[in-house]
């Protein structure tokens, strides 16, 4: 994390994730505390630390923003609507970004939220 911290080159502190071609830069040190996929690629013993490009187009606009607010401030945005099919999209989300560890975790949010928006 330190030579990802440290290094001069700002344009190497973000990686991209491209979807539907449009890209979001998210800053490699937040992907490294919320991703167990990122943690892996970018501490490797490897000195890459390019910011190359992953296209993960999956999820829909409305689940990418989720998990997009999620990854940066560790929560879901108020007045945001869940629904079963959002679930179920970040489900498959949250699994290919390995953000099952993560704390509080993403997946029991969502089905809090989801319960507490249908509980009439």
């Amino acid at each position: 994390m330190k030579r990802i911290y440290l290094n001069e080159n700002e344009n190497e502190k973000d990686f991209i994730i491209e979807r539907k071609e449009k890209q979001y830069k998210f800053p490699k040190l937040i992907l490294i505390m919320r991703s167990e996929l990122y943690r892996g690629m970018f501490l490797s013993v490897t000195e890459d630390t390019s910011n190359k490009v992953t296209d993960y187009s999956e999820l829909s606009n409305k689940s990418f923003q989720i998990l997009e607010y999620w990854i940066y401030s560790n929560q879901i945005k108020k007045g945001i609507k869940i629904t079963k099919e959002i679930i179920n999209e970040l489900e498959r989300g949250i699994d290919y970004f390995q953000l099952n560890q993560t704390n509080p975790n993403l997946f029991d949010l969502l089905i809090k939220k989801f319960n507490n928006q249908n509980q009439n």
